[in-house]
């Protein structure tokens, strides 16, 4: 009795077939598989952050931090400076003494009274702001020495008495803008110390010297023979090594 298990046919693959092919990845497909890559390098990239420190930092991420830092910074500048002009909106010098103050701060009080009737800023927020401008203008001028805020302040200065000239009386307008411009002048020396207008001169020395030609001379220095006497079967040889 035959107990052989045939084993199952097996259906032969024919040399020409070729192996079944993945069907093609649709347009979606592909920017999804895109989209995950790019995720996973973004997300690779914070976590090397802390371990690269700034220099090896992600150039993506060194911007955002720059934006972000410089919105905060900017957020907290104006909402200082919209907190100081509201600190001084109610700040008014009043005349005493000698009146040399009231001759100079009431004609620029005036002056923006008249002109801020269309503006949305009222008069009282207009004259803190120039309080506020002067001052920190001339702080930063004789502290930081800084370029821009001495601009600031000749600005400053120029406005101030232009606004004097323009809401004085006609009587006293020579009188008051020449107080004002010797006290802006008196003001500026400690605001502008350290401010030379002379030309910066340059001095440059030219050293017209021929370089000197190297000469290159080789010594070869060749060591004297040496001669060993060898002695053979009684006989004297010589050689020279």
């Amino acid at each position: 009795m035959n107990n052989t298990v045939p084993f199952p046919e097996q259906k032969r693959r024919d040399d020409n077939e070729q192996p079944a092919t993945p069907p093609p990845s649709t347009g979606w497909q592909r920017f999804a598989d895109r989209a995950v890559d790019w995720a996973g390098d973004r997300i690779e990239d914070i976590f090397d952050a802390p371990t690269y420190g700034w220099k090896g930092m992600a150039t993506w991420l060194k911007t955002l931090v720059i934006l972000t830092a410089s919105a905060l910074v900017l957020w907290a500048t104006w909402w200082g400076l919209t907190a100081l002009i509201d600190a001084v909106r109610a700040a008014e010098w009043h005349s005493q003494g000698t009146g040399l103050i009231a001759t100079m701060h009431q004609p620029v009080w005036d002056y923006l009274q008249t002109h801020t009737a269309e503006l949305p800023v009222s008069a009282t927020t207009a004259y803190a702001a120039w309080q506020l401008f002067g001052t920190a203008s001339f702080i930063a001028s004789w502290w930081l020495r800084a370029t821009g805020a001495r601009l600031t302040w000749a600005l400053w200065g120029a406005s101030t008495t232009g606004m004097i000239w323009a809401a004085t009386p006609a009587a006293g307008r020579t009188v008051a803008a020449g107080l004002a411009a010797l006290t802006w002048a008196a003001a500026s020396t400690l605001a502008l110390r350290g401010l030379s207008l002379r030309s910066s001169s340059f001095v440059h020395v030219h050293n017209d010297v021929q370089p000197t030609p190297v000469q290159i001379r080789p010594d070869i220095h060749v060591p004297q023979p040496l001669v060993e006497r060898v002695e053979i079967n009684g006989r004297d040889l010589r050689s020279v090594d």
